[in-house]
């Protein structure tokens, strides 16, 4: 007899969606994983393992910034494949309720000033960002029971830093070889971190709400310069070990970004609970025994 699941997580194989996996499964319920080896589409329909799901996750992501810039046509099947799967969520008697993680750091933008507000002007600073705001358009226009998590700069411990994501992992993947970390420009960009723990605590408060709003920043709601975050990675790891390589700035760079997260807060009485040395910490002491 086939197990019936309560929520299921695509991309359940990546950083930010195994930590959902796990968080979900801790709770009590029965949830379902899908990775590249296991699809969530069969035939163009969905997988068995996500026919009851009451909740899908879709935490699958295989464009990251850079190669959203370089390769369009990964970003092209990658909507293709969204889309399939809406629709065929939507071919269920009872659709299920779909929670999709977006980007907070790339749909918005210039001319607009932070803190950026959900229900403010949408404008991808990249090409990543169009395809995460495309992803939330695929899901409105399907009319899908659905809440799209724009989340700010996620981290903490699984994130490795090996695929060029994440400035915390890629940074500290550096003190461990060794290599100079390198900042660029003068480090007064600002942006917004949030802790896994905190992000993984939001989709669990979505999938039990299904009058969760449509759109919901999750993030820390306030600041970091990126000289004040080296100085706390240099803390935690010790100065000693920390060797810093200053690279010119980027002009596509912008220069504050950080996300209004007072929706989330009223709607799911969430508000981002780790301290940023705390979980800078606590993502050290991951990779360092990794």
């Amino acid at each position: 007899m086939s197990t019936v699941y309560d929520a299921g997580v695509v991309g359940s194989a990546g950083f930010i969606g195994g930590a959902i996996l796990r968080d979900l499964r801790a709770r009590g319920l029965r949830v379902a994983r899908f990775t590249r080896d296991h699809p969530v589409l069969e035939a163009g329909a969905l997988a068995a393992d996500a026919a009851s799901a009451r909740v899908l996750v879709w935490a699958a992501g295989g464009v990251v910034p850079a190669v959203a810039h370089e390769r369009p046509d990964l970003v092209e099947r990658e909507l293709e494949t969204f889309d399939a799967f809406v629709a065929a969520a939507m071919d269920r008697d009872l659709p299920p309720r779909i929670v999709l993680l977006s980007s907070g750091g790339a749909v918005y933008g210039h001319p607009e000033l932070p803190p950026y507000r959900e229900h403010g002007p949408v404008h991808p600073s990249n090409a990543y960002g169009a395809l995460k705001l495309e992803q939330e358009r695929i899901l409105a226009r399907a009319h899908a029971p659905s809440t799209s998590l724009r989340l700010s700069n996620v981290y903490g411990p699984g994130q490795s830093g090996a695929n060029g994501q994440g400035v915390l992992a890629i940074w500290m993947r550096a003190v461990l070889a060794g290599a100079p970390v390198r900042i660029v420009g003068d480090g007064e960009v600002e942006r917004d971190y949030v802790h896994i723990d905190d992000v993984t605590e939001a989709v669990a408060r979505v999938a039990e709400r299904p009058d969760a709003p449509a759109v919901l920043n999750i993030g820390s709601g306030r600041p970091t310069h990126l000289i004040d975050l080296l100085e706390l990675v240099e803390y935690v790891v010790g100065p000693e070990r920390v060797t810093v390589e200053r690279l010119p700035g980027r002009a596509a760079d912008a220069a504050s970004t950080w996300l209004d997260v007072s929706l989330a807060h009223e709607a799911l009485d969430w508000q981002a609970r780790v301290p940023l040395a705390e979980g800078i910490a606590s993502q050290w002491a991951w990779m360092r025994d990794a």
